[in-house]
C-alpha cells in the first residue's frame, strides 16, 4: 500500500480506539427507522499500474449513496443497509509517448449491510464509528487503459458525526479490488431517527 494508504489507515484507526475510552454511549429514545441520501468526494488508494502499463496517478472523484437504517431499541447500536456508487479516478500520462493523457473511471457499485455505535445517540452532536460489509460490482467507464471488472467483497469501515439530527459527516474507507479501493468523504441529509418526545 501507498504512503497515503497507510496514513489513512492510521489516523482512522486512532481515532477508534480513542473514541470508546473518551465518549461515553449516551442512548436516548429514538424514532425507529431513519433515512439518508449523501454525496461526497473520493480518492483512490494505493498504486494502480504495472504488467508493462504507465502508472496511475490518482485524482480526486464522485460518490453517490442511499441509506436506511434501524435504531435497536435501548442500545447505543443501529443497523441497516447502503448502497453507494463511487469512482476510482486514474490518469495516465504519456500513453503514447506524445505527452497525452488518458483518464480512466473504476466504478464501484456496493450493495452492504451496515452498522453503526452512536456515542451520544439522540444529541445535537452525535459522532459514530461503524462498517459497511456486503458486496462490490466493479466496472470501467468511459475510457478504458487498464481493463477490469467483476465482482468482489467489499469492506467499509467508517467514522462521522450527525449534527441537529439531521446532517452527517462521514469518512470512509471502500475496501475491494485494486484499482477501485478509495477514500471517501461525504455529506448527507438524514429523514427520521429523532429523540422522541
Amino acid at each position: 500500500m501507498s504512503n497515503k494508504t497507510n496514513v489513512i489507515i492510521t489516523i482512522i484507526l486512532s481515532i477508534l480506539a480513542w473514541w470508546p475510552s473518551e465518549a461515553s454511549a449516551e442512548s436516548q429514545v429514538v424514532q425507529m427507522m431513519e433515512g439518508e441520501i449523501r454525496a461526497g468526494f473520493t480518492t483512490p488508494l494505493g498504486s494502480y499500474g504495472g504488467h508493462g502499463l504507465m502508472p496511475g496517478h490518482g485524482e480526486i472523484g464522485f460518490t453517490f449513496g442511499l441509506e436506511g437504517r434501524y435504531n435497536i431499541k435501548g442500545t447505543p447500536w443501529d443497523c441497516g443497509i447502503a448502497l453507494d456508487l463511487s469512482g476510482a479516478y486514474w490518469r495516465f500520462d504519456n500513453v503514447y509517448g506524445n505527452g497525452s493523457e488518458i483518464r480512466q473511471t473504476n466504478r464501484t457499485l456496493g450493495f452492504a449491510a451496515v452498522g453503526d455505535y452512536n456515542f451520544r445517540q439522540g444529541k445535537k452532536v452525535n459522532p459514530f464509528a461503524g462498517v459497511e460489509l456486503g458486496v462490490a460490482y466493479n466496472d470501467v467507464v468511459g475510457i478504458v487503459y487498464r481493463p477490469s471488472g467483476g465482482t468482489s467483497m467489499l469492506f467499509a469501515p467508517r467514522i462521522g458525526v450527525e449534527l441537529v439530527h439531521h446532517i452527517r459527516l462521514m469518512a470512509r474507507l471502500n475496501i475491494c479490488r485494486k484499482g477501485y479501493n478509495n477514500f471517501a468523504l461525504t455529506i448527507g441529509f438524514v429523514i427520521g431517527g429523532r429523540p422522541k418526545k
